[in-house]
Order: structure tokens, then C-alpha cells, then sequence
């Protein structure tokens, strides 16, 4: 279908996150995620703000804090030494968050994973 389809199935498609690509609005977001980036530690209520908006037009940010690392899901970018088996490949932090547009994977989140000591090299 094409730019020109009835509103209703251009509503329909984007419910199923089959929207047309958009240059333009693609650029947006890069430029925002970019924004967001730099504002995370400097300001953290305008990067919520800003996360908040992008939410509104369909770009999710996600953050993986404490959730079991998925090498699939996420990218490791360092280990956190930890004592507690428990903690063993569990996400410690997220360092850059991740962002999905409408299901569609825009960045993974990067993280650092718990790791015990004497633990083999995977993540």
C-alpha cells in the first residue's frame, strides 16, 4: 500500500506497527535519541520529558536494570564484579539505553552485567 491508502488503513497499519518508512521522521528520532543521549546524566527530567514525547510517537525507550541478561536483547559493554551468585548475568546497569520504534529494534540497550569472580568470558 502507498502513501496515498485511506486513513483508515494507514490507522490500521500503523496499529500493527506496519508503517511506511519515513526518512524524515526516521532522522527525528536519531536526532532526539543523539539528544537524549548527552541529556540522560545532565539533565534527567528533561530526558524523561524528551523520552516521554518520543513515546508519544511510537519510540519506546528501554532500560534493563536488574533484569537477566539476554545476549540476544542486549549489548554488554563491561561486567560489574559481584559476590552474589544471584546477581550472576543479571544486568547491573543500563549504560545507553535502547530504543524501538513501533517493533522495530532502533538500538539495543547497552549494559553491564553482574558477573562472580572466576566466572568464564561470556559477557
Amino acid at each position: 500500500m502507498t502513501a496515498n491508502a485511506p486513513a483508515w488503513l494507514r490507522r490500521m497499519r500503523r496499529g500493527r506497527g506496519e508503517t511506511p518508512s519515513n526518512p524524515e521522521r526516521d532522522l527525528l528520532v536519531a536526532a532526539m535519541i543523539d539528544i537524549g543521549d548527552r541529556l540522560r546524566d545532565r539533565d534527567p527530567a528533561l530526558w524523561k520529558r524528551l523520552n516521554r514525547h518520543l513515546g508519544e510517537v511510537g519510540v519506546e525507550c528501554v532500560i534493563v536494570d536488574g533484569q537477566p541478561y539476554d545476549e540476544r536483547l542486549h549489548d554488554a559493554v563491561g561486567r560489574e564484579p559481584t559476590a552474589d551468585a544471584d546477581l550472576q548475568k543479571t544486568v547491573a546497569s543500563t549504560e545507553r539505553a535502547g530504543y524501538v520504534d513501533r517493533g522495530r529494534v532502533l538500538r539495543s540497550p547497552e549494559v553491564m552485567v553482574y558477573r562472580t569472580e572466576g566466572a568464564g568470558d561470556d559477557a
